[in-house]
């Protein structure tokens, strides 16, 4: 038996060999009996079909059509399910994102730049505030130490940006602004319960006039 795949189907036939002088003919020749048909995506032969083969043959068929099927059949699911679970983790990184994010923000700080174009205020403080909670929520499970880093470096980027503006000449001290900025000194280096004390106390920087 033999098959031969043509849009999609595999067409069986079933060769014999009739022998010289076997019925009156002067030579040797090959005959082809058509055996019937099947899908090349077929996952099984089909019972009408199968009926009509011999073990050898069904064999044959299980081997030629049937297996080859089956592989590509479990390879498809295969590559299904991996790009299924690409689109989920693609849906849960922020990463892309991120990435997309800073070339549009290069974009429009390039289109500023060279226009001169005026850029919403508030708009820049809300970016601002969000940089800043991506700052801090990627670096402290790693680190706390990275966390103040990065809350400090976002901090100073909003107050470039005008995030508080400018203020008025000799008249800073009892703003808002100020007493943040002097709970900041206290709380990382001044006060007794600082963050530069904490890591004195663990031998992690110097003490002043040792």
């Amino acid at each position: 038996m033999h098959a031969k795949k043509r849009n999609g189907r595999f067409s069986l036939y079933r060769s014999q060999y009739v022998r010289k002088g076997a019925d009156g003919n002067a030579y040797g020749y090959s005959t082809q009996e058509f055996v019937g048909s099947l899908p090349a995506d077929a996952l099984e032969i089909p019972g009408e079909l199968s009926a009509r083969l011999s073990p050898q043959e069904a064999q044959y068929v299980e081997s030629k059509v049937i297996h080859p099927a089956r592989e590509a059949a479990e390879q498809s699911l295969r590559l299904a399910e991996e790009e299924r679970r690409a689109r989920e983790d693609r849906e849960r990184d922020p990463r892309w994102r991120l990435d997309e994010a800073l070339i549009l923000l290069m974009d429009a700080g390039r289109l500023v730049s060279e226009a001169g174009r005026s850029v919403d205020a508030a708009k820049i403080h809300e970016l601002g505030a969000v940089l800043e909670k991506l700052a801090v929520a990627g670096k402290v499970r790693r680190d706390p130490l990275d966390a103040v880093v990065a809350a400090v470096t976002s901090a100073i980027t909003a107050v470039k940006a005008g995030h508080y503006a400018s203020a008025a000449s000799g008249k800073f001290r009892d703003t808002p602004v100020h007493k943040s900025w002097l709970r900041i000194r206290e709380v990382v280096d001044s006060g007794n319960d600082s963050l530069l004390k904490a890591l004195q106390a663990k031998g992690w920087a110097a003490v002043r006039g040792q």
